[in-house]
């Protein structure tokens, strides 16, 4: 007897999953496209799994995303928002943002930041979390500035 080298794929329930990502985002406060870049997931993915598609919610969930959405915890969420950068890391983004029309007023907004703390970050001066640097590569990948972030190591 010839085995497939396909072998099918054993899919999970999706809710648990689902509960988990939005526990991690009340307790946290981090949006879930952080927690995607976070698990190394695509946006796509994370956001079918919480909202659905077509009206529908999502039953199922590979084992793989799974596994990297459970490997994930308030902890390491909250590191993201602590650990200080250097504000120079995101001035590109800020920068192609702002080229791009987007406001001084709309950046402070989106990382909770008061105006002169966003134009301290947005011309390098300063510091700001891993948070705040996902959410602006975001902002760009969301107006097609740059491609969907890479993950990075989150603690």
């Amino acid at each position: 007897m010839e085995n497939s080298p396909h072998l099918p794929t054993l899919w999970v329930a999706a809710a648990p999953f689902r509960y988990h990502v939005q526990h991690l985002m009340a307790a946290t406060g981090v949006p879930w496209q952080v927690i995607a870049v976070a698990a190394d997931l695509p946006q796509q993915q994370v956001r079918t799994l919480l909202f659905g598609r077509d009206g529908h919610r999502r039953p199922r969930l590979s084992p793989y995303a799974a596994r990297r959405l459970l490997a994930l915890d308030a902890l390491q969420l909250r590191k993201l928002q602590v650990r200080d950068l250097p504000a120079h890391f995101v001035t590109d983004s800020a920068d192609a943002l702002l080229a791009h029309g987007v406001t001084l007023v709309e950046i402070a907004t989106w990382l909770d930041l008061d105006l002169y703390s966003a134009r301290r970050l947005v011309s390098g001066g300063g510091e700001c979390s891993r948070t705040m640097d996902i959410m602006l590569r975001l902002a760009c990948v969301q107006r097609g500035l740059l491609t969907e972030p890479e993950s990075r190591e989150v603690a």
